[in-house]
């Protein structure tokens, strides 16, 4: 789950951003502060008011290098003394219902990107990045293939709802023993799907076909 912290002391904006955030993005924790003084959970990224006064806006950047932001403003100026590797843009407030869901659509793709799940194999950790993951398929036994790159590792002791668990919403079951990763679907044709990376073509079932096909034509 994507954590997001709202930061604006202008409560007409704070409420509409609140409202756009939770309609459109599922998967999602929004945290509203006042103030940045406030912020008392983890956060994967902030939507943070440039122009508050009384606030040390420009400590506050250099104390936290590690917080992807994205700033809200009234005056595009106040970006330029505020530019760092951890900003991912601005958005005009008169211009935010436009821009808001493209940008945190932008930054969360960024996000999941960059994540990685640990699973255990023999006592050892094997760190796979999320978006690398082809597909998953239950084996029997008890066991589960995972597919990243070029490479597979069986999970034992587990079951496809358990990795889903640990997967996100780009991951859809496609039928009774394989989970897919639908970024990585290239094409989608009398009933069979197929993967970039895997040379293999993967039936899905009556029930998950307008899913995946819904799913495929939003992202192509």
């Amino acid at each position: 789950m994507i954590s997001i912290g709202v930061i604006d002391n202008e409560l007409k904006y704070y409420t509409k951003i609140y409202n756009i955030l939770v309609n459109e993005f599922s998967n999602t924790r929004i945290q509203l502060y006042n103030s940045i003084h406030e912020i008392n959970h983890n956060l994967d990224f902030l939507l943070l008011n440039i122009d508050m006064l009384n606030e040390d806006i420009t400590n506050f950047l250099n104390n936290n290098h590690h917080l992807k932001i994205i700033f809200l403003t009234n005056h595009i100026l106040k970006i330029k003394d505020a530019l760092g590797p951890n900003i991912y843009g601005c958005i005009l407030k008169k211009d935010f219902e436009k821009e808001l869901v493209k940008k945190v659509t932008e930054l969360i793709k960024i996000i999941n990107n960059e994540s990685f799940i640990t699973f255990k194999i023999r006592g050892i950790d094997i760190n796979v990045k999320i978006n690398s993951i082809i597909y998953c398929q239950y084996i029997g036994n008890h066991i589960v293939s995972i597919i990243y790159g070029n490479k597979m590792i069986n999970i034992n002791n587990t079951s496809l709802k358990k990795i889903m668990e640990m997967l996100d919403e780009r991951f859809i079951k496609i039928n009774y023993d394989t989970v897919i990763n639908g970024d990585k679907i290239n094409n989608f044709e009398d009933n069979y799907l197929y993967l970039n990376g895997i040379n293999c073509k993967f039936e899905v079932s009556v029930r998950k076909r307008k899913l995946v096909k819904k799913y495929f034509y939003e992202h192509i």
